[in-house]
């Protein structure tokens, strides 16, 4: 089953002078026949983004390709 990196550009962090710094939030990966599912189960596994705020329509999505079997017997 296909697996599935979901991440944000809302909110921000401080650098070590404390000034902000516009960024990308990793929020988490989840497996799912396609990426509707996997958010679902994302966010379902994760209810502390709801509690955070994050708002899941501005979330961006990748598909994680895995290396073939063959690439991990070597």
């Amino acid at each position: 089953m296909p697996e599935y990196l979901f991440y944000t550009t809302e909110g921000f962090t401080l650098d070590p002078k404390g000034n902000d710094i516009a960024n990308c939030q990793l929020l988490g990966k989840a497996h799912g026949e396609n990426q509707h599912i996997a958010l679902n189960k994302l966010i379902a596994d994760n209810p502390w983004i709801r509690e955070h705020g994050f708002n899941t329509d501005s979330f961006h999505c990748e598909r994680i390709t895995s290396p073939s079997p063959a690439l991990l017997e070597r």
